[in-house]
């Protein structure tokens, strides 16, 4: 190949690199990282992730994404969770022909539920992959402003308020605990 040619496919190629690199902005960590209990300037936070995908309405997308996100926040501070699980084995065997048969079958359902009035979470960004069509949502909720916010109810029984503030907390230290498990 002459100098013209190699020329030409050099800029082709560099161009080729650029169109990739221009694909858009880079999926923000937590998008990654998920929903936990984190340590964020010194103070105890929970995330939730929201997703929407496959929805044409921008509004309907955001606020799906965005409900979605408070729910994992909910879902990390108390879930109620039933489990069942069936499992048949079966196997056949004809001596003479010294020919077996078997089946499996096996069913596991699990249903999950939580139900909780949270004051304090707020929807602290978003990031949207245009090129899936999919909105994902991030929210928080300050462990120390959920306690200072039982503390201002003043339907609550202080009984009530105890409790909420000692859940937080209990609820923030075993997801930290169980994230720092799973890292290791």
């Amino acid at each position: 190949m002459n100098r013209m040619h190699w020329k030409t496919l050099g800029i082709v190629l560099a161009g080729a690199l650029l169109a990739g690199c221009a694909s858009g902005p880079k999926k923000p960590d937590w998008v990654i990282k998920g929903s936990g209990a984190f340590q964020d300037a010194g103070k105890k936070v929970l995330y939730g992730v929201g997703v929407a995908e496959g929805i044409r309405s921008e509004a309907l997308r955001r606020t799906t994404a965005d409900n979605r996100a408070m729910a994992d926040i909910s879902k990390q501070i108390s879930t109620l969770s039933t489990s069942l699980m069936r499992d048949y084995m079966g196997s056949t065997s004809v001596p003479a022909a010294e020919k077996e048969s078997g089946e499996q079958y096996i069913e596991n359902t699990i249903k999950t539920f939580a139900s909780n009035t949270l004051s304090g979470v707020k929807v602290i960004d978003r990031y949207e992959d245009e090129k899936k069509g999919t909105l994902y949502s991030l929210a928080s909720l300050n462990i120390d402003d959920l306690k200072a916010t039982a503390d201002q109810m003043k339907e609550l029984s202080q009984g009530v308020k105890e409790y909420i503030k000692a859940n937080a907390e209990k609820a923030f230290d075993k997801l930290e605990t169980e994230q720092t498990k799973s890292a290791q």
